[in-house]
């Protein structure tokens, strides 16, 4: 299992052909990492309804998320192609800066108490 940072870039789902003439579905997330210092954009999938109704509301534009994932390689006449396949997806939550004013209220009540104490 291997696992990635990065804002996704693009989303999209596609219906596709099976060799037994039935049909399934296929998701494609495309993500920008940029932990390593360079831009490397990756393309990923997930395979079949089930698993993309679990995860879809994960998907979301420009969001951050770390996805775990597998390599699947398929041999064709002596050249390997891998697909990177998502096996979970976790969103990053924005971080939220808490209200600092009342914290700031707090302190400049506790230093005007402090001048207006008499100092004996």
């Amino acid at each position: 299992m291997y696992k990635i940072r990065g804002r996704i870039i693009n989303f999209r789902t596609e219906t596709i052909n099976l060799k037994d003439g039935e049909t399934a579905q296929k998701m494609f997330i495309t993500i920008e990492e940029s932990d390593t210092g360079f831009n490397h954009k990756h393309q990923f999938e997930i395979f079949g309804e089930t698993k993309i109704n679990l995860l879809k509301d994960k998907i979301k534009q420009d969001r951050f998320v770390k996805i775990d994932f597998y390599i699947k390689s398929n041999e064709w006449k002596d050249k390997f192609f891998n697909t990177l396949n998502i096996k979970n997806v976790i969103l990053e939550d924005e971080v939220s800066m808490p209200d600092m004013s009342v914290y700031e209220e707090e302190d400049h009540q506790a230093e005007e108490e402090e001048k207006n104490k008499i100092p004996f």
